[in-house]
């Protein structure tokens, strides 16, 4: 199954996604690329759900290709900083959808004007070279710190 770019589109989380979310974060390869890589207990994760769907300072979505859930991405706002975490199921990766993900959220941003002078942030351990790529790729300029590259873009609206 290839990507279909004219059936892609970007959702709001809802409820119906916590459990989806859930597999998700505690799929291995995410939590290897995580900086707390231990697994995620359920318990947690459904205080940290309903945290999330009650913030204006937070924007998450689902990428889906027609209606089937492929990716997420999240924007955390703290201050003059917003920051981007985002994943791609384990059976889509390596088909191009995290850069896909990337440019249709920016998208999202730009048409929902959600943001006011801010400096996206995305960090990125140095062995994750395919989230590295998708950053570059979306006009990021990378940073290196002692243990991860951050990648910002200063966003004007």
């Amino acid at each position: 199954m290839g990507i279909s770019k004219t059936k892609l589109h970007l959702r709001q989380v809802c409820l119906a996604d916590r459990e989806l979310l859930f597999e998700w974060a505690n799929d291995d390869t995410v939590r290897a690329n995580a900086f707390h890589t231990e697994k995620i207990p359920y318990t947690d994760h459904i205080k940290w759900f309903a945290n999330i769907m009650t913030k204006d300072s937070i924007y998450q979505y689902i990428l889906c290709d027609n209606e089937l859930p492929v990716g997420q991405i999240r924007l955390n706002i703290e201050g003059d900083k917003a920051f981007i975490d985002y994943s791609i199921a384990a059976k889509y990766r390596g088909m191009g959808y995290g850069t896909t993900l990337m440019q249709l959220f920016l998208q999202e941003l730009e048409t929902v004007k959600m943001l006011d002078k801010r400096t996206l942030v995305g960090q990125v351990k140095q062995e994750n070279l395919a989230s590295a790529r998708v950053f570059e790729k979306c006009g990021f300029t990378p940073i290196k710190k002692k243990d991860v590259i951050q990648y910002e873009l200063v966003w004007r609206q």
